[in-house]
């Protein structure tokens, strides 16, 4: 199961799925300003490890770390939490919030109902 990150936890955890792998100083560089000192993104990592997120290797007498879960799988569980905590569980609750902002564009609902019935016609 994963678990949950803090906003500080999830910065780090950006930087490192868009560079992929690193050191610390190179998390440290990819990071925007304002960047926390590099002793707070230190700690991050180490918690990070502990929580299942990054892996890291040894070498020489750095940590070379990457990522354990991928980006897409985080997106994924905390999407699915979203829709459990604000819009009681129904993905089309939080569609219908986007439409009646009209945070979506006529095209974009077009290509949404695409996959509906792409998806509707690969079911058995």
């Amino acid at each position: 199961m994963i678990k949950p990150l803090t906003k500080a936890e999830e910065q780090v955890m950006m930087v490192l799925w868009k560079l992929g792998k690193g050191f610390l100083k190179d998390i440290i560089e990819a990071t925007p300003e304002p960047k926390p000192h590099p002793n707070t993104i230190a700690t991050i990592l180490k918690i990070l490890i502990e929580k299942g997120y990054v892996d890291y290797q040894i070498q020489g007498r750095n940590n070379f770390y990457k990522p354990k879960v991928a980006k897409s799988e985080y997106a994924k569980k905390s999407i699915n939490q979203l829709v459990k905590s604000y819009f009681e569980g129904s993905p089309a609750k939080l569609v219908s919030q986007f439409v009646s902002e009209n945070k979506l564009s006529q095209q974009e609902l077009e290509e949404l109902l695409k996959q509906i019935e792409s998806s509707k016609n690969q079911q058995p």
